[in-house]
């Protein structure tokens, strides 16, 4: 009998490994988010502190549906097409493995303005969540002002390693 409940144990303990195990993938936007901080901004100074949000909305009507690839070294093809979320499935294995919070402690108190909401003046600064495509990872930064904003399109391989990355702009005209 206890070689029957051991057994099931084990059985059970051996289906379930994935569910204990930590996330596979690394945490993108953090990645991201510090290559900005540390590099991105070093050649892109900003002239007013930038308002930088702890929690990551995913839900954000700030949310862009395609990756701003014309200025990477390797294009996507069709702006686009088969361009994929990173699969929450595969990115959080489990609830405390969900990263919805980006690490701020060590930003520079003279650039940003940590808010909890996103609430307040320009410029303010989006991380979307991951995108993929074959096993290209980008990871977009938002810097958003008024009426314009950059990306800045940060592309990462699935270690977690930037290979490339680069600036786009946008302007938004309002018709009366």
């Amino acid at each position: 009998m206890n070689n029957r409940i051991l057994a099931t144990i084990i059985f059970f303990l051996s289906i379930n490994v994935n569910c204990f195990s930590q996330s596979e993938y690394p945490f993108y936007e953090q990645l991201a988010f510090n290559f900005y901080k540390d590099t991105i901004l070093e050649i892109y100074p900003v002239e007013r502190k930038i308002i930088v949000f702890k929690s990551l909305n995913y839900d954000s009507g700030e949310e862009i549906y395609y990756v701003p690839s014309d200025c990477l070294k390797t294009k996507l093809p069709n702006y686009g097409k088969n361009i994929e979320k990173l699969e929450y499935s595969k990115y959080w294995r489990r609830f405390e493995d969900m990263r919805l919070e980006l690490d701020l402690t060590n930003v520079d108190k003279k650039k940003f303005k940590i808010r909890k909401f996103n609430r307040g003046n320009f410029p303010k600064l989006f991380v979307h969540y991951p995108k993929v495509y074959e096993d290209r990872i980008f990871v977009i930064v938002h810097e958003k002002y008024q009426n314009s904003g950059k990306y800045y399109t940060v592309e990462l391989n699935k270690a977690g390693e930037i290979i490339d990355w680069c600036q786009s702009l946008y302007e938004t005209v309002t018709l009366h």
